[in-house]
């Protein structure tokens, strides 16, 4: 294992988290012995790492990963090239890398395994709908990680569950999936990544909507519309506005809906999101022509 590795890991969180060491240290142990761990002259007892971890809002196995791992910088431009595909859906590719990198010894770690399992079970469902294996994958990501605790990661792998659900019109087991999540992620003492809680709510709107309960749906969005704004997240903006206005068009509120639709396209559009503008300009067309909105089938 390399130890400065987790020093340095340390080092760029605390100034990410705009603390000195002296307030890392505060509480945990001295501002000397932070120092030492930073620049790898000394390890860290496991529980001193623990309250570092904590008090910087990571999770403490993430710097065990770091140590182990010979690649940090190769694992992690993968991770991202996968986290651009979840976001424009290009499933083809995100089954590419990770048939590249199935027998990669780099990510063997329980954690770096979730990721791949995560992202396995996501293009198992959305190119060949396998989706007992698709929901068995997604089960065994959550289960692999050695943290007992809640985690952002797993909070965005309830989502992808969730989002399954609706598309097996399990719209009953959605909703419950997605609340406890967002419970789950208010009881969480450091959030790092406010789209999560975005895309948690986005996805319970879905469910909502598909039980015609539009109201509820619609305050939802509302909830996720004004938490976008309040934390600078714009990830799942033009599609919390999309989904209010779709609620506010099946409750026959004609003006507020297409207003909320033509702020929805707008934001796709400057977001390069093509399919989504693809979806949105087909819905308008559509109702603008006969005042019908057809079912729709969320990816």
């Amino acid at each position: 294992m390399d130890f400065s590795r987790v020093g340095k890991k340390i080092q760029e969180l605390r100034q990410y988290n705009h603390m000195t060491q002296a307030e890392l240290a505060d509480g945990i142990c001295t501002q000397a012995q932070i120092s030492k761990i930073e620049n790898g002259s000394i390890i860290p007892y496991s529980n001193t790492l623990f309250q570092i971890a904590e008090k910087l809002g990571a999770d403490m196995y993430y710097f065990f990963e770091e140590a182990v791992s010979e690649r940090p910088d190769y694992v992690q431009d993968v991770f991202d090239q996968l986290e651009e595909c979840r976001f424009t859906q290009d499933y083809k590719q995100m089954e590419a890398l990770i048939l590249y990198e199935k027998d990669n010894p780099l990510f063997t770690p329980p954690l770096y395994k979730q990721y791949i399992a995560w992202h396995k079970g996501i293009f198992l469902y959305h190119l060949y709908r396998k989706t007992e294996e698709a929901f068995e994958q997604l089960l065994f990501s959550i289960s692999i990680d050695p943290n007992p605790s809640f985690t952002e990661r797993k909070a965005e792998i309830s989502n992808s569950l969730a989002v399954f659900y609706n598309l097996e019109e399990r719209y009953e087991d959605a909703e419950a999936l997605c609340k406890e999540a967002l419970n789950k992620w208010k009881q969480m003492k450091k959030r790092k990544n406010p789209s999560i809680e975005m895309k948690l709510t986005y996805t319970l709107a879905i469910s909502l909507t598909k039980q015609k309960r539009y109201k509820e749906s619609a305050q939802w969005c509302e909830k996720g519309i004004k938490r976008c704004l309040e934390t600078r997240t714009m990830y799942v903006f033009g599609e919390l506005l999309y989904q209010k206005g779709r609620n506010l068009l099946l409750m026959g509120e004609t003006e507020k809906g297409l207003e909320h639709w033509n702020e929805a396209l707008g934001m796709f559009k400057s977001t390069r999101q093509h399919h989504l503008v693809d979806l949105m300009d087909k819905d308008m067309k559509q109702f603008i022509k006969d005042g019908v909105l057809k079912e729709i089938h969320y990816e």
